[in-house]
């Protein structure tokens, strides 16, 4: 149709096997419950510009029956699956395009993401949680595009990237305002930043593949959330970090070690300190303290660390809480044609 928005708030049955928008100005919402039969395909298609809303949720089938979605049109979101009020999960195993800029849980059904990536969009693909209930990805991020998590209201966690792995081309960023964010699944060297900006921490505790370079940045202008690693680094490339917050430890590499090929630099703009108590491996090539604001304190065994070019205090303070906290390669203060103050203080955390 041509004229105002249709709704269907019955129930829509086993029997039908799609549903179909194809209005320029007509939108549809489904607010009543979706029924799938056993092994059977139900396709929801968006063929124009309208939008299709479904939000009264799915039920029935079974381990083989699927739910298509197909938004074959230029509308952003064109399909919109917002759950439902039951107590039954949301599943969308088939995957999730690129055209998708953001998917939503807002109900009281957990909603999981499984077998299949998630390909972000060009532009980025937001995924928020606005509700107490789960919100579980399972099978992966990939794509060129940045990916944006928000946790605007759900408990510690219950935003969560697990199992497969996330390496979409771009950057990875926390800007919710409710709980904490939690990656458990490997990240892979095509993510080039990962940022906090948000009232809950980041934490990341699966392995990280370095990019060629890979900056980790806390920008919070306030509060106490942390960008907490624990799961290691390795591959190939530098690391930079930037604690441009005022946090203490706003960005803070524990548990697992960091064995990245390339060097470590801590440039951060803020007055919050850095706190790398994991070990250093002995992929390392050499340790830079780049700022005048932002104290970077070493409370690792770092033995492993024989690089040559050691350390390099080009501004500002390292805090060494260890004995071998340098490893075994020389400790330079002062960098030829600069004037920045440099400091070095032992058992000082």
């Amino acid at each position: 149709g041509s004229g105002a928005s249709t709704l269907i708030s019955a129930g829509v049955g086993a029997n039908v096997t799609g549903i179909t928008e194809n209005s320029t100005a007509s939108a549809l919402t489904v607010s009543g419950q979706i029924t799938l039969a056993n092994s059977v395909t139900k396709t929801l298609t968006n063929s124009n510009t309208a939008l299709f809303t479904v939000s009264g949720g799915t039920t029935g089938g079974n381990a083989s029956s699927i739910l298509d979605l197909k938004n074959n049109s230029t509308t952003t979101s064109g399909i919109t699956i917002s759950t439902g009020s039951g107590s039954g999960s949301v599943l969308i195993s088939g995957g999730v395009g690129s055209a998708v800029t953001s998917i939503t849980q807002n109900g009281t059904s957990p909603l999981n993401i499984t077998t299949t990536a998630i390909t972000v969009a060009s532009g980025g693909t937001t995924l928020t949680l606005s509700t107490t209930s789960p919100f579980t990805v399972s099978g992966g991020v990939t794509g060129t595009g940045d990916l944006i998590l928000r946790n605007n209201a759900g408990s510690n966690n219950a935003l969560s990237l697990i199992t497969t792995l996330v390496n979409n081309t771009g950057t990875i960023s926390n800007t919710g305002t409710g709980g904490d964010v939690l990656i458990s699944a490997a990240i892979g060297s095509n993510v080039t930043a990962i940022t906090e900006n948000s009232s809950g921490y980041l934490s990341i505790s699966g392995p990280i593949t370095t990019a060629s370079t890979l900056t980790l940045t806390n920008s919070n202008s306030s509060g106490s959330s942390l960008l907490l690693i624990t799961g290691g680094f390795s591959g190939t490339g530098n690391l930079v970090l930037n604690n441009n917050s005022s946090i203490t430890n706003g960005i803070t590499l524990a548990t697992n070690s960091v064995n990245n090929t390339g060097t470590i630099t801590n440039s951060g703009s803020g007055s919050g300190r850095t706190l790398i108590s994991a070990d250093f491996g002995s992929n390392i090539t050499q340790l830079i303290q780049n700022t005048t604001t932002s104290i970077l304190e070493l409370s690792g065994s770092n033995g492993s660390f024989t690089n040559a070019n050691g350390t390099l205090v080009k501004a500002g303070t390292i805090y060494a809480d260890t004995a071998n906290a340098f490893g075994t390669g020389s400790v330079t203060l002062g960098f030829a044609g600069t004037a920045s103050p440099v400091a070095i203080y032992a058992n000082a955390a």
